[in-house]
């Protein structure tokens, strides 16, 4: 059949359209396709909780329920480690102290479930090398011991003294353990605190843990040699880290320069993680919480804050103070404050100082208030403490001595009755005398 001419041009004018729509659809499903993958890449990550600090200056970069308190696991151990280092620089323990560990904890050391590390008798290992099993191995047995020690041989005087700790710091933490582990495990081995109910478990912020770990780094900078190692032998034991962001980790990003800290698990807490980490040249720590793909979450936890801030410094000066009515100068504790700023922003900022010392008496290089740079925008805050450069004594309040100014005439009055009176005296005692 032959079509005429006209026919011909329609069908080819139809064919055109139909290969245009066909080309729009194919686009907009490319289009969608792009969108949707960008999407996924750009998916938040997967956490109840997370918080981003600054380990030296505190500034938080970001924050998912931050204050919440909840279980936190094995995060718990790293308010042990500092107390333990804190007991080491006091003099009060060594490292190569051989620590007591009791038959209960022993015990607890053989259970796969709650053990980690074994230990086969009492004073096998050093404070040092518990102090690795705890960190490295999340060692519950290891933590304990550790705790008992510090505590003067009591499990409960420990616990007191990590939520005293918390207390003087002003967090928001309630510990009933040293390891993390609940008291549905700890009464097993008759390490229930007293007066703790039988399901009772540490409940501490994301903020709150991430604190302790920032403490846990001004104490003992050099953990992080040990944190950071996939593995390393305490006697013929092998601890595995298991920090699967370290190098050798199935997860491990050289971009992220993870150096630590700490991982924890329970049924109750969920999958959990504390890492400090380099950024543009400082130390920052990073907290999730309860989460599903926990390393793949931290890892973009991570990027997604270094993508979005650098560090910016700003040069700190002397500055007076006025304290209890003494003026004094006193100088920051580093010359440099590092503030984090989004990038993009305007770098524009202000230095505000305030005092936190309002009584004397003050010591040298003894901290009396606080550097705070502030961006113009408001956006971020880094705090500097500001240091005193002289000492000022407590003012002494003299008490003077009462003195009873008696009048000449009251004194001459006073010599002439006690004459009178004298005689008077001699002439009653006469007339006694002279009565039959």
């Amino acid at each position: 059949m032959v079509l005429p001419r006209s026919a011909k041009r329609y069908y080819r004018q139809l064919n055109k359209m139909i290969m245009a729509i066909v080309i729009m659809i194919a686009g907009f499903a490319l289009f969608n396709t792009q969108a949707s993958a960008k999407k996924v890449n750009q998916q938040k990550f997967q956490a109840k909780e997370a918080y981003v600090m600054d380990a030296k200056t505190g500034q938080v970069l970001y924050q998912k329920n931050g204050n919440n308190k909840r279980p936190i696991a094995s995060l718990s151990k790293l308010m042990t480690l500092y107390l333990t280092k804190k007991a080491i620089d006091n003099h009060q323990i060594s490292w190569d102290q051989k620590v007591p560990v009791d038959s209960e904890l022993r015990k607890m050391s053989k259970s796969y479930e709650v053990g980690g590390f074994r230990i086969k008798r009492s004073k096998e290992f050093t404070v040092r090398d518990l102090y690795k099993a705890a960190l490295i191995a999340s060692s519950n047995p290891a933590a304990i011991s550790l705790g008992k020690l510090v505590g003067g041989g009591s499990n409960t005087e420990f616990v007191k003294m990590m939520n005293q700790q918390s207390k003087k710091w002003g967090l928001d933490a309630t510990f009933v353990s040293s390891s993390g582990l609940d008291n549905s495990d700890l009464g097993k081995y008759h390490y229930r605190i007293p007066h703790t109910s039988k399901k009772a478990q540490n409940m501490v912020s994301a903020k709150a843990i991430s604190t302790v770990a920032a403490k846990v780094l001004e104490e003992f900078p050099s953990i992080t040699k040990w944190s950071k190692q996939p593995s390393m032998k305490v006697g013929k034991q092998v601890l595995v880290n298991s920090n699967r962001l370290l190098p050798g980790g199935a997860f491990y990003h050289k971009s992220t320069h993870v150096d630590g800290l700490k991982t924890g698990f329970t049924v109750n807490a969920g999958l959990c993680i504390t890492v400090t980490y380099w950024h543009d040249g400082r130390h920052l720590i990073a907290t999730i919480i309860d989460s599903n793909t926990l390393y793949t979450s931290m890892n973009k936890l991570i990027k997604t804050v270094n993508s979005k801030y650098h560090a910016t410094k700003v040069a700190l000066k002397s500055h007076p103070f006025s304290i209890d009515g003494h003026q004094l100068t006193a100088q920051p504790a580093e010359s440099e404050a590092v503030i984090w700023q989004r990038n993009g922003t305007s770098s524009d900022h202000v230095v505000n100082y305030t005092a936190t010392k309002t009584q004397l008496p003050i010591v040298k290089g003894q901290t009396v208030g606080n550097a705070i740079v502030k961006l113009a925008d408001n956006s971020s805050t880094a705090t500097v403490p500001m240091k005193s450069t002289v000492n000022i004594k407590k003012k002494t309040v003299k008490t003077k001595k009462a003195h009873h100014h008696v009048s000449m005439l009251s004194r001459i009055f006073g010599f002439v009755g006690g004459i009178f009176g004298g005689i008077y005296h001699l002439f009653v005692e006469f007339v006694k005398f002279m009565t039959p």
